[in-house]
């Protein structure tokens, strides 16, 4: 009897736990508020302006509602980065089998698109002499080492092969016996080192140089005076490196003293570009330090072109941006205009800077013209000095007026034409 009681309470209590648990499946549930994606959101708006002393915000039923995904991934981003992984295992390659960068020259170089993102598509001359098989097996080896979804792929032309970065043509190597001779054409190249301030000794090496370099001074820094002083008694010519706000600030990027930020006042704006232009007296024109935020603002960079053309200054758009409206501006204000075409050092090696140098040489045949900046590393320096010796005598590297005094040139005519006609 004991026995059959207990399984009767056994068989109530159980069913007791199955009655309560689809209970609570029955009850309505509620929505979860998207904290992380609202957070995430609130970070990056807040790393694009200055910070500012910020009051706790009470939460609301709106705050926390479900929001919509703000971001999604483009098919060509980052593309670029690929393009210059594969350039990075080219010289990884070549410092493997002990050959320095001057056993490789770009015949070609051009500006191509991948779903929207430009890529430098490149045509290039590697001199393996009998080491070609062996080349290509470690060039092959570092190309998956570098990178996903590339491959290396022989061409109808003898000893040519392309790389392929999902499926498009970045490179095509030419593996030869014999240095030929220079690129036929000729170009005019201007060297810029950004950054300039913080040492007198980097500027005296610099000037020390068989061809001209042109200072691209940042105000308020240790050595600015003194810089400025060198470069006059020197004839050099210098430009204002006028800091601005980058995308990622504050988090970790600072463009430092006198920056110009897009949440400040205009007649503030106008007076810290007013006082840079002061700290270099002498400069002939001004490129953006950081300012990726800031160049993307119509209405701050208006103030900063009304008072470099009231100087007679002209800008150079360093482009570190894409989004970047200073040439439609400048266009439209018939402010002197320039940008860079190639960045030396965002990899701090001798090679990888002389592969960039030799890029930037095959733009100016190309091109008429090209412009290059680079920035005060010792590596960068040791290239320098490197390809004076290397350097396509074709390509003539001349100061930043000459090209500002061609366009000018070239301008005049085209209103006298029109003139005429």
């Amino acid at each position: 009897m004991g026995i059959q009681v207990r399984h009767f309470m056994w068989i109530l209590t159980f069913g007791i736990t199955l009655v309560t648990l689809a209970l609570i499946l029955l009850l309505p549930h509620k929505d979860k508020p998207a904290i992380t994606q609202e957070v995430h959101k609130t970070k990056v708006t807040e790393s694009r302006s200055v910070p500012v002393e910020k009051k706790p915000q009470a939460v609301n039923e709106t705050s926390l509602k479900p929001k919509s995904f703000i971001y999604e991934e483009k098919i060509g981003a980052n593309f670029d980065l690929r393009v210059w992984e594969a350039d990075m295992a080219i010289l990884q390659t070549l410092s493997l089998m002990g050959h320095e960068s001057d056993r490789m020259v770009h015949k070609k170089v051009e500006t191509r698109f991948f779903y929207g993102i430009p890529y430098h598509y490149q045509e290039i001359v590697i001199y393996t002499n009998d080491e070609r098989d062996e080349f290509l097996e470690k060039l092959k080896q570092n190309m998956e080492r570098f990178l996903s979804n590339v491959t290396l792929t022989p061409t109808e032309k003898k000893h040519a092969w392309s790389v392929n970065i999902n499926g498009q043509i970045t490179h095509l190597i030419n593996l030869e016996r014999i240095v030929e001779k220079p690129l036929p054409g000729t170009g005019r190249l201007v060297v810029i080192i950004d950054d300039i301030g913080g040492s007198l000794e980097y500027a005296k090496n610099l000037a020390r140089l068989d061809y001209p370099v042109i200072f691209s001074i940042l105000p308020h820094m240790p050595a600015t005076k003194a810089i400025v002083d060198f470069a006059r008694k020197n004839d050099i010519e210098t430009m204002l490196h006028l800091p601005m706000e980058p995308l990622g600030y504050p988090e970790g990027i600072d463009p430092g003293p006198g920056a110009l930020f897009v949440n400040m006042d205009p007649d503030e704006i106008r007076r810290r570009v007013k006082d840079n232009l002061q700290q270099v007296p002498g400069a002939i024109g001004a490129n953006n330090h950081m300012g990726s935020r800031f160049t993307q603002d119509t209405q701050g960079m208006e103030i900063v072109f009304d008072e470099l053309k009231s100087n007679h200054l002209f800008f150079l758009d360093s482009l570190t941006t894409p989004a970047s409206v200073a040439e439609k501006l400048a266009h439209e204000k018939e402010l002197d205009f320039l940008k860079r075409h190639i960045f030396l050092d965002n990899v701090q090696d001798k090679h990888a800077i002389l592969f960039q140098l030799s890029k930037a040489e095959n733009l100016a045949i190309k091109n008429g013209t090209a412009i290059a900046i680079g920035h005060p590393y010792p590596e960068t320096i040791k290239a320098l000095r490197r390809w004076d010796s290397l350097r396509n005598q074709n390509v003539e590297v001349v100061g930043i007026s000459d090209l500002i005094s061609q366009q000018r040139y070239r301008a005049a005519s085209r209103v006298n034409l029109d003139t005429i006609n």
